[in-house]
């Protein structure tokens, strides 16, 4: 069931709540029986796949489609909105946009907003008129220009020229918190999420889920969706054998698992280091990582490291010394006594 609340929140009370939620799409399971809360001011992280259900899921919170199962209580002010495609209305300007929302007629929350997301002097301008990065400021522009007390953002920095995204990412977060606003913000980049909160929820698109805290989540990801998102290290996978002892290689295996069990683990970046020493184990130079460390290949492997490699070439010969054991992961977005 959905169901809108009449009161208006207290700074203690969440403005928004969800009770066993599920979530449902041609067929399939998306989310199951997720709980969470989110009070005035608190800004939570989605994550996942395509296809988990992060935009059905804004959808439902926003009141614009019924969960299979479960409840959601809300405020009954309207929601600050960014949909993933826009959603702009094609006959009116950027001023004539902000003028449907603005019913308090706030000129200067507005001309901070124009100037902001760079949109000042496309006043005049109807979407059409306007590249892709400039129609997605300007939904940014209208999903606040209400001051709204939540707020539900779908991949706010897509399609943004790079030199427009840090102008944004960095003061997207300070309106949000001039705001005051309970703010749920959907991203594929990992580098995006600690910009815009502190609480992760992790959706896996088959029901399970994972919500904790998003600096823990990056750094020490507890399931292999969160470790293949953040980007932060390299998964290797092995099969146990009858004595339970999972293999790797390079000297890494993990014990105590199931025999014939395929066992998927995580080898953090800062495990993998470059070498001087001649008893280090030999690898080859690959790429440079997006996350500014490298990619090299040891034993037939690909595997994430911390170093720089400044003045390395693709297929040169490197030595590599790998300190700390690998992780396992758990292969649902809920772990065994992990947070929802």
């Amino acid at each position: 069931m959905d169901e809108s609340s009449g009161d208006t929140p207290t700074r203690r009370d969440p403005v928004l709540a969800v009770e066993g939620l599920t979530l449902r799409a041609g067929g399939r399971t998306l989310v199951a029986g997720l709980d969470l809360s989110l009070a005035r001011g608190e800004r939570l992280v989605v994550v996942g796949g395509n296809g988990t259900g992060k935009s059905t899921l804004l959808a439902v919170l926003a009141g614009l489609r019924r969960p299979a199962a479960g409840t959601v209580r809300r405020p009954d002010s309207p929601p600050g909105v960014l949909f993933q495609d826009g959603a702009l209305w094609p006959h009116l300007t950027v001023d004539e946009h902000l003028d449907f929302v603005d019913t308090a007629g706030d000129e200067a929350w507005r001309g901070r907003l124009l100037e902001t997301f760079r949109l000042t002097t496309l006043r005049d301008h109807r979407p059409e008129a306007l590249s892709g990065g400039e129609r997605l400021r300007l939904g940014l522009a209208r999903a606040l220009a209400n001051r709204p007390s939540w707020v539900l953002l779908d991949e706010p920095l897509t399609h943004l020229d790079p030199q427009v995204v840090s102008v944004v990412r960095e003061a997207l977060p300070v309106l949000l918190d001039e705001l005051e606003a309970a703010t749920i913000v959907v991203t594929h980049d990992p580098d995006d999420v600690l910009h815009f909160g502190e609480r992760l929820l992790a959706l896996s698109g088959n029901g399970p889920t994972w919500q904790g805290p998003a600096r823990f989540a990056l750094d020490s990801p507890p399931t292999r969706g969160l470790a293949a998102f953040a980007e932060a290290g390299t998964l290797l996978t092995a099969v146990a054998d009858t004595h339970g002892h999972a293999d790797f290689g390079l000297g890494l295996f993990v014990e105590d698992c199931a025999p014939g069990e395929t066992v998927t683990a995580y080898l953090d970046t800062a495990a993998v280091r470059l070498s001087d020493d001649a008893r280090s184990i030999q690898g080859t130079y690959v790429a440079p990582d997006r996350r500014g460390g490298s990619w090299l290949r040891i034993e037939g492997r690909l595997l994430r490291c911390a170093d720089v490699g400044g003045g390395l070439h693709a297929g040169d010969a490197v030595r590599v010394r790998i300190q700390g054991r690998v992780r396992p992961l758990h292969d649902t977005e809920q772990p065994d006594g992990g947070a929802r």
